[in-house]
């Protein structure tokens, strides 16, 4: 047993005892000095062993209740309770120090308390009964509350006094998240700071019912449109093949010309559902930096000899230079489409601001007819068209987090905004 595994006490017991045993041989050896008789040495070891050990057992028991106390006093603040005190037997400096630390940390402690304790209750009378799962962690992303909509998310377990990480929630950069909450649920992390103490609020929200609506939408609008575009179709298609049939003689030449503008009508159906196609088969984003400049001289192939295209703003971007290259092959597309050949004027804007990206494309076209329905997946007011252009566009936006905004020019024309986030572009952009 080496000395450094000793305990504490151990070690003042062993050292008090010393003391003693010091005492009493100095005692002796002036006894022996002084030539006593081993009977008087001993009488006076025996009357001094009795104070020496009395008072080595005071500085024993002085020490082990002071320590004591102490330890009892840090147990009922750690057990919450607000009434009890400490009181000092004798004085020592040593001793008194700690106390006033100990009743610094109680008064810290109580004030954090009691701060907790009303944030408690504020948000239980707010939101104990909205439909909103509300989750409230202190600064060290210890659960203290949760209302009972939270309560009853079966994905997730809740006990108050446990950490974030042990429920099962990911910290990171101080934002909250559950991986068991799918995407039918809308969360949010926010830091809240209350009677100057620090706290994280975790919400939660069901959405299932809202995509479920917005998915019934958005397939009546497809079966609403794709039956127009079916329709104007096979219309003319089944017009035509009953005008055959009800010839009683057949024209070689006549029959020719019909079915040459069935296989027209039929081979553009076609190509339209195979475009349509394409808009489910975009890829996730492959992110890099690049050069804006290069992707719109690949779109200038579109330009006919009437038409002009202007570029000002920043010139580096952060993206999929791939398919944002796309994106603007459809946009300029549809900008030369719109004034029929006759000559358009496009500008192109490009700039960075509160970490956002935005490009704007508008053109002196006729702008957009219908734009409410604009980026409807095969919605089109074109004679050729088959309304999956900005379809496309607004699905690579929403692949890079970003959003599509469509508005007409007062002047005329279409304006087109992309927005997409971007981490540090600013910094690098020329």
């Amino acid at each position: 047993m080496n000395n450094g595994s000793y305990s504490v006490e151990f070690k003042v017991k062993a050292g008090l005892a010393g003391v003693v045993v010091i005492f009493l041989g100095l005692a002796a050896f002036i006894g022996l000095t002084l030539n006593w008789s081993l009977l008087a040495i001993f009488t006076l070891l025996f009357f001094l062993s009795y104070p020496l050990c009395w008072a080595a057992w005071r500085a024993w028991d002085f020490w082990r209740s002071s320590i004591m106390r102490v330890t009892a006093y840090v147990q009922s603040i750690n057990m919450g309770e607000s009434g009890v005190s400490l009181t000092q037997r004798g004085k020592s400096v040593l001793i008194g120090d700690l106390v006033r630390e100990i009743k610094l940390l109680q008064s810290t402690h109580s004030s954090n308390t009691a701060s907790t304790q009303m944030l408690t209750v504020l948000l239980a009378q707010l939101f104990e009964d909205i439909p909103i799962a509300i989750i409230l962690f202190d600064d060290n992303f210890t659960l203290i509350y949760a209302n009972r909509e939270a309560y009853a998310i079966s994905e997730i377990s809740l006990l108050q006094g446990m950490n974030a990480s042990q429920l099962g929630f990911v910290v990171k950069n101080a934002k909250i998240h559950h991986p068991s909450l799918s995407k039918s649920w809308r969360s949010q992390s926010s830091a809240l700071n209350y009677l100057q103490q620090s706290a994280h609020l975790f919400t939660a929200v069901n959405i299932d019912s809202e995509l479920k609506q917005s998915e019934q939408a958005v397939q009546k609008n497809l079966v609403r449109v794709l039956s127009h575009e079916l329709r104007n179709t096979l219309t003319p298609m089944s017009s035509m093949a009953e005008t055959i049939l009800s010839m009683q003689q057949w024209d070689t030449e006549q029959v020719r010309k019909v079915l040459s503008r069935v296989k027209t009508r039929s081979d553009g159906l076609l190509n339209f559902v195979e475009r349509f196609a394409e808009v489910a088969k975009i890829p996730e984003p492959s992110y890099e930096y690049f050069d804006l400049t290069l992707l719109i001289e690949q779109t200038k192939v579109l330009l006919g000899s009437n038409d002009t295209l202007s570029f000002v703003g920043q010139k580096s971007g952060y993206g999929d230079p791939q398919l944002l290259a796309q994106v603007l092959i459809n946009l300029i597309k549809n900008a030369v489409e719109s004034v029929d050949g006759k000559g358009v004027n496009i500008e192109i804007q490009f700039y960075i601001k509160d970490t956002q990206q935005h490009l704007i494309v508008s053109d002196n076209g006729t702008g957009f007819s219908n734009i409410e329905n604009a980026i409807t997946p095969l919605f089109t007011t074109k004679t050729n068209g088959a309304g999956i252009g900005l379809t496309f566009v607004e699905s690579v936006l929403s692949k890079h987090g970003g959003k599509l905004k469509l508005s007409n020019k007062s002047t005329g024309g279409a304006h087109v905004e992309l927005l997409w986030p971007s981490s540090s572009v600013s910094s690098v952009a020329n």
